[in-house]
């Protein structure tokens, strides 16, 4: 709180830096012009040489000084305003000087008055007025009462540049006040309907174009389709690469849905890794096609280079029964419920007798037994089937998804690695393994480097053999296979060759 408040105080100091700089500029034009003016009326009433020092002085000094003593000021704004009530108690004492000559005066008062009036408003151009009638009144006291109001031609001629730049001038400089006010504005109001980690609309401004799109259906009868997005595992991200990563996959994702959907199409920050869509003018079918081509993308294009991150969608489409919008909402957010209880990565439509669409199966060579994907895995008769043609009750086995979360794994594999109840990737049970010195004998002072090295491995080998020593001191050989969208672990017992060329890290 101090940091923010330290840096909220630079800001308005700057400001007022830049309003003394403005002012400053604005006042060294205008007693320039000024001076010509009260130098024209000293000379048609041929003022003795004395009456110029005080005009000389305030017009090409005054200035110099008074952004002195602003810059160093500790509020550069109301130093700037004891300098207009300084020019006014001058302008005062120069109006007598000048015999009361009428357009000098006038233009005296009013220029100043304007100047007041911007930098400070009626409070400000009050004060300097009554400074104003006490320079008047000093005026009279130094150089007595003389009342000549006529001018001459030189002295009119004289008053032009001040009567036409200083107006020009301090409307140049209230149309880029009123400008950077504006500009300003527009970005506050940028900030107050976006988010500012994904650059979305926030929560607030994005249902209030749901609750918009919901009036225009009740009157027009316009179709419309809300979908709630969640970035599956998002928790996991955050813990196992940082929460930096976490933050660059929100980005991404946010670009992905610009990148797939309409520009008609409204989407928004919900809340954390939630996102909601509105898609006016489409049915749910066709919600459901932009849906699996967004889902497509983020596979073709991960969000993060260290790991897949996928997204669950839940789809409800505006009916002539949905009563109000926390309704609609609401079945949108039990899709998306659904979608992640049937395993994540799918898009769950309200109605659909489908339920959810799902990723396409593993690809696999042909001599390596053939699967379907991570969430046909969680079928316990695929399973059952997958291990009984492979015929290894006793062979440790494991299946992972792209993202290295166990998807399958016998009592071998779980018994020779010792994988905990709460491990939920790969990266969860070597650190275990370790940690607690069981399973296979992972040598390293740095088990995140390891990790690393043996992912690397994988990505660049798709089809690798191994050898593998556990801490109990047996041999296996193990086989890692990578498929297009997860990869297999199985080790053999009794290995016979265990020669350094045929040693690798797991």
């Amino acid at each position: 709180m101090a940091e923010l408040s330290s840096e909220l105080s630079q800001e308005v100091l700057q400001n007022h830096r830049n309003f003394a700089r403005r002012s400053y500029l604005s006042r060294m034009a205008g007693l320039a012009l000024g001076f010509v003016m009260t130098a024209a009326v000293l000379l048609q009433n041929q003022s003795p040489m004395w009456y110029w020092i005080g005009p000389v002085l305030h017009c090409f000094v005054g200035p110099q000084i008074g952004w002195w003593l602003a810059r160093r000021a500790a509020n550069p704004r109301e130093a700037e305003r004891r300098n207009l009530l300084a020019d006014h108690f001058l302008g005062g004492i120069w109006m007598v000087s000048m015999q009361f000559n009428l357009l000098p005066c006038v233009l005296t008062v009013s220029l100043l008055s304007m100047d007041s009036m911007a930098g400070g408003g009626g409070r400000l151009l009050a004060r300097g007025l009554l400074w104003q009638l006490a320079g008047v009144l000093l005026g009279i006291a130094v150089f007595g009462w003389h009342w000549q109001p006529a001018s001459t031609l030189p002295t009119v001629l004289a008053c032009l540049p001040l009567m036409i730049c200083q107006p020009i001038l301090i409307s140049y400089i209230a149309r880029k006040a009123i400008h950077r006010l504006k500009k300003q504005s527009l970005e506050l109001r940028h900030q107050s309907q976006h988010d500012g980690l994904s650059g979305l609309f926030n929560r607030t401004h994005w249902e209030r174009l749901v609750r918009a799109e919901f009036v225009r259906f009740r009157r027009h009868g316009e179709a419309a389709v809300l979908v709630l997005a969640d970035l599956d595992y998002f928790k996991r991200i955050n813990d196992l690469h940082g929460h930096a990563a976490g933050d660059e996959a929100i980005r991404r994702f946010s670009a992905a849905l610009n990148r797939v959907l309409r520009e008609t199409d409204v989407c928004g920050r919900y809340g954390g890794e939630e996102f909601g869509v509105l898609l006016p003018l489409t049915s749910a079918a066709a919600a459901r096609e932009v849906l699996d081509r967004l889902r497509r993308d983020l596979h073709e294009q991960p969000l993060l280079e260290e790991a897949l991150v996928t997204a669950s969608f839940g789809v409800a489409e505006l009916t002539a029964d949905v009563p109000s919008v926390e309704a609609w909402l609401r079945l949108a957010d039990q899709m998306l419920y659904r979608a992640k209880h049937l395993g994540r990565d799918c898009v769950v439509v309200l109605g659909d007798q489908s339920a959810a669409t799902v990723p396409g199966p593993l690809e696999a060579p042909p001599a390596q037994p053939s699967y379907s994907t991570f969430r046909m895995l969680g079928d316990p008769l695929k399973v059952a089937q997958l291990l009984s043609g492979l015929d290894m009750g006793d062979v440790p086995l494991a299946l992972f998804d792209p993202s290295d979360r166990l998807a399958v794994a016998n009592p071998a594999f779980l018994t020779l690695f010792a994988v905990p109840r709460d491990a939920v990737s790969f990266g969860d049970i070597i650190r275990h393994c370790h940690a607690q010195r069981v399973g296979p004998n992972v040598v390293s002072d740095d088990i995140e480097a390891w990790l690393r090295a043996a992912d690397a491995k994988r990505r660049s080998q798709p089809q690798r053999n191994f050898l593998v020593d556990t801490c109990d001191g047996r041999w296996y050989r193990a086989s890692e296979t990578s498929y297009s969208d997860g990869w297999m672990l199985l080790l053999l017992l009794d290995v016979t060759d265990k020669s350094p060329s045929t040693r690798a890290p797991l």
